[in-house]
Order: structure tokens, then C-alpha cells, then sequence
């Protein structure tokens, strides 16, 4: 017993040096404040923080990084009213980045922001945010993030960059982390996410530089997935024409301007084998309107012409008056909608079996003049 009550003499005599606002939170315990103290009582507390603070600030000056820490971390828990706070939040972040702690950094940092958005220091905490963000994606965090294992350092520094931007989304620095986002999630391997971050970069920001690198890279996803589903491809080639119509002075437009020529072959050879199969089946309606679709300046536009010709001079009535040109998306994606349309489903060649409209390979030859 003697000894207990020597240990609560020295407890009740440690909260005596403490200042009464550290004394009533060290017997009670911490947390939020049940009423706002009266305007005497706040400018006591006010001179309070002001005194610790200038200790903390004075401690990181002096290399004391751990003493700032303990009274900055003070200033924020046992006077969240007063001035001294939104410095102190800030002045924690500053101490974690000198101790090497960019998760800690980046939370007080995020702290202060949802707190103190009014303080004139808010811009350089969204900076500091984007730039610890940016330290542990460009190949820092091995040594940064110590224990956390690299895939979750990943997922870590993607929420990072939303916070940054959802922090100030009208700043410089949110479409550049969106951006980073998409980069984070490709490097993933999740091309939905990615791109979904790519997307969303160009709807909310479309006068930003980085929009156009967005495109691009949206186009690199699809065009690095392996698949011969036909509505991909089209997708592909949405990208790449908006990117054309978009950027139509930027160097890389005229390589892209190559590649939806050769889809457009490759469509047209597409189209010309399903109408030859309707012609042989005896289907010249729906032959006449894939041979329709067959567009100018393709590999197979003479030949689609010809059978056309062919065509009207055994029924007028099976070609479709001509109407405004329209793109090969457009036309792929609208065909089976017309009123005059009485074929199947434009085929997917991701099947399994072969494809439905070619019988065998001399489908896709041009028909021997009679």
C-alpha cells in the first residue's frame, strides 16, 4: 500500500507541472471538446498554444525532431480551437518529412487540409501532398515505406494522388495526379481502372496538356489487348479518330491516321466475305447492304462497285438510296438497325468455332467476271 500511494503522489505531481488544459486531458483522456469554451477561457487557451507551438517550432529548429513532435502533436489535441492548431498540423507534416515518415507526412498534411481550409498555408500543404505522392511513385518508396509490401505501396500512393485531388480539384495538381493514377493503375495491369482514370482526366479537364497524353494513352491499352472481338477493335478506332479530330496537329495523329486505314481494310475485307456469303446463300438484300458498307479508298471498294452494279441490274430495288458518309464505327455499329436490314448479327470472331459468315477461304476472293 505504502508503495501505491507513492506512486499516485508522483502521478498527481507529474499533472501538476503540466499546463491545466494538458493536466484535465491526461486525467480524463483525450477527445472532442463538448461545448466551445467561453471567449475568456479561449484566449487563455489561445496564449497557451501560442507558447507551446513557438517551443515546438523552436525544438525543430534545433534538430529536436521528437520533441517537436510530442508538443506539435500538443498544440493539435489540447487546444483544437485556437490559432496555434492549423500551424501545428502543418508543422507536424514538415517534421514527418524530416524524419523520413511519408505516410505519416502525407496524413498530417491531410489533417490539416480537412481542418484549416481557410489558412493561408493550404496551397503549399496540397504541394506537399502531390510532392510526397510523386517521391514514393518515382521508384522512392522501397526505401520510404519501409515494411509495406510493394503491392500495397501501390495501392497506397494511388489513394494518395485521389486525395490530392480531390483536395483541390482545380488546381495544377489534379489532373497531373489523375493522370498518375492511370499510369499506376496500367502499371497494375487493371486496364479498366486505368483507363477509367484516363477518361475521367479528359471530361474534367479538357484544356489541360495532359488530356492529349490521356488519349494516347487510353489508345495504348486497347491496342495492347490481345482480342479479335470486332467491338474492341471499334473502340480502338473511336479513340484513334477523336485523338485525329482532337490533336490533328500533333506528329503522332498521322501514325494513327496509318492505322485506322489498315482497320478500315481490314474492315472492308470483313464486310466483302459476309456479303459474298449472302450472295451465295441467295440473301442479294442483305449482300447489297454490306457491300454498301464497304467504304471509299478501301482495298476492297473497286469490287464491292462492281458487285453493287451487278446487283441493281437484277433488281433496282436492292440498293439502298445513298445517304451522307459515315464513318466505319458508325456504320458497323448502325447497320443491323436499318429498316432494310434482314441479316444476322454482325459476326465476333472471338468465338470459338468459325465464323458464322465465311464458308471457306474463297468467300473473301472477288466473284470472277460473267
Amino acid at each position: 500500500m505504502k508503495s501505491l500511494s507513492l506512486l499516485a503522489i508522483a502521478g498527481l505531481c507529474s499533472l501538476i507541472a503540466l499546463s491545466p488544459a494538458r493536466a484535465e486531458r491526461r486525467l480524463f483522456g483525450k477527445g472532442e471538446m463538448k461545448e466551445v469554451p467561453a471567449s475568456e477561457e479561449l484566449q487563455r487557451q489561445d496564449g497557451e498554444a501560442k507558447v507551446l507551438l513557438d517551443k515546438a517550432i523552436a525544438a525543430k529548429n534545433g534538430g529536436k525532431l521528437e520533441k517537436a513532435e510530442d508538443l506539435l502533436k500538443d498544440v493539435a489535441e489540447l487546444y483544437p480551437l485556437t490559432s496555434s492548431t492549423g500551424v501545428a498540423r502543418f508543422e507536424l507534416g514538415r517534421v514527418y518529412e524530416e524524419q523520413e515518415k511519408p505516410i505519416k507526412a502525407f496524413d498530417a498534411y491531410q489533417a490539416f487540409i480537412e481542418n484549416h481550409r481557410e489558412s493561408d498555408l493550404y496551397g503549399e500543404a496540397i504541394r506537399r501532398q502531390f510532392e510526397l505522392a510523386s517521391f514514393a511513385m518515382n521508384g522512392k518508396a522501397d526505401s520510404l515505406f519501409g515494411l509495406i509490401p510493394a503491392k500495397s505501396q501501390s495501392t497506397k500512393v494511388i489513394e494518395m494522388f485521389e486525395k490530392v485531388a480531390a483536395n483541390a480539384p482545380r488546381s495544377s495538381f489534379a489532373p497531373q495526379a489523375i493522370f498518375n493514377v492511370g499510369l499506376l493503375q496500367r502499371e497494375a495491369e487493371k486496364d479498366a481502372e486505368a483507363i477509367a482514370a484516363f477518361q475521367k482526366l479528359q471530361d474534367n479537364y479538357p484544356a489541360d496538356p495532359k488530356t492529349k497524353e490521356a488519349a494516347l494513352q487510353i489508345i495504348g491499352i486497347r491496342e495492347g489487348r490481345k482480342t479479335n472481338d470486332d467491338s474492341q477493335v471499334l473502340k480502338t478506332q473511336l479513340e484513334m479518330e477523336k485523338f485525329i479530330a482532337d490533336f490533328g496537329t500533333d506528329p503522332r495523329a498521322s501514325e494513327l491516321q496509318e492505322k485506322v486505314g489498315q482497320l478500315e481494310h481490314m474492315d472492308a475485307d470483313k464486310k466483302f466475305g459476309i456479303a459474298r456469303y449472302y450472295e451465295r446463300k441467295g440473301n442479294l438484300k442483305a449482300a447489297a447492304i454490306y457491300y454498301q458498307e464497304i467504304g471509299e479508298g478501301t482495298s476492297r471498294y473497286p469490287d464491292a462497285q462492281k458487285r453493287l452494279a451487278e446487283l441493281k441490274a437484277i433488281d433496282p430495288n436492292l440498293i439502298a438510296p445513298p445517304s451522307a458518309p459515315r464513318s466505319r464505327v458508325i456504320a458497323q455499329e448502325n447497320v443491323v438497325d436499318r429498316p432494310d436490314y434482314n441479316g444476322p448479327p454482325a459476326p465476333k470472331l472471338e468465338a470459338p468455332a468459325k465464323p458464322q459468315m465465311r464458308a471457306s477461304a474463297e468467300d473473301v476472293l472477288p466473284i470472277p467476271a460473267q
